[in-house]
């Protein structure tokens, strides 16, 4: 694919897993170019239409939450609201930790425990953790994120109205589908992309929101209520952009 927004490579290594951001057994990572490529992209389908930010991003496969927590971090003075979700209520624990992150309070209980595994063992690698974090929290200083929430919902079955309130409003779907060893669809769903796509319907209003789905390319990304209006492919992944019907 070729990169419009983040055209430029950089060092990304601020956000890489289990630095300053949280990791554990079960969650996994994300090209952080290539998340910042595919918000910018979807920042530019919105204002197109006429929709002005701070946006609501929802990930409804949030896992551990890093993909969401990459994006705010980089993009926070464009985002007001950031919504995880997932089956697995063992990671959201670790979601909700790293979005803690972008907020002043929850950077600096991570860097007081920076701190102290660097006067334990005085690893080099705890100093370069200590100053992504320095670096981090100027970022979230300029950030217009007012709120994050994270809670246990399989978007694969049909929902109560009320468990999906914290996502009215979302203008934004981005999220990395399950696939591979360490994550899978769980769950009784037959036909899970199919029933992704019918859950996410519900919660967007045509007009004013877009989708973003990353998976691997085994999966068919296709929908009836949606119009695909952009499809890559970086490397073992895919990548496709929507517009609800």
């Amino acid at each position: 694919m070729e990169y419009i927004y983040e055209s430029t490579q950089r060092s990304y290594e601020d956000f890489a897993s289990g630095r300053v951001l949280y990791n554990a057994q079960g969650t996994t990572s994300f090209p952080v170019r290539l998340a910042s490529e595919i918000a910018q992209r979807c920042f530019h389908i919105l204002e197109e239409k006429g929709v002005q930010g701070p946006y609501t991003l929802y990930d409804p496969c949030c896992g551990g939450g890093y993909l969401l927590t990459v994006v705010g971090l980089l993009h926070g003075r464009r985002i007001r609201r950031l919504i995880g979700s997932d089956i697995n209520a063992e990671v959201l624990g670790i979601a909700g930790k790293n979005l803690s992150l972008l907020r002043e309070e929850g950077l600096e209980q991570r860097t007081e425990q920076l701190k102290e595994l660097f006067a334990l063992y005085q690893k080099p690698s705890h100093q370069d953790a200590l100053e992504s974090a320095d670096r981090l929290r100027e970022r979230i200083r300029m950030s217009r994120v007012e709120q994050t929430v994270c809670f246990q919902a399989d978007i694969t079955q049909s929902q109560p109205e009320e468990s999906l309130a914290p996502c009215k409003g979302t203008q934004i779907v981005m999220t990395d589908l399950p696939y591979g060893d360490m994550v899978s669809w769980s769950g009784g769903s037959q036909a899970p992309v199919e029933d992704f796509f019918n859950g996410i319907h519900t919660i967007l209003d045509p007009a004013r929101s877009v989708v973003a789905v990353i998976s691997d390319k085994g999966q068919k990304l296709k929908h009836d209520r949606f119009k695909r209006i952009q499809h890559l492919k970086v490397g073992k992944r895919q990548v496709a952009i929507f517009e609800p019907l």
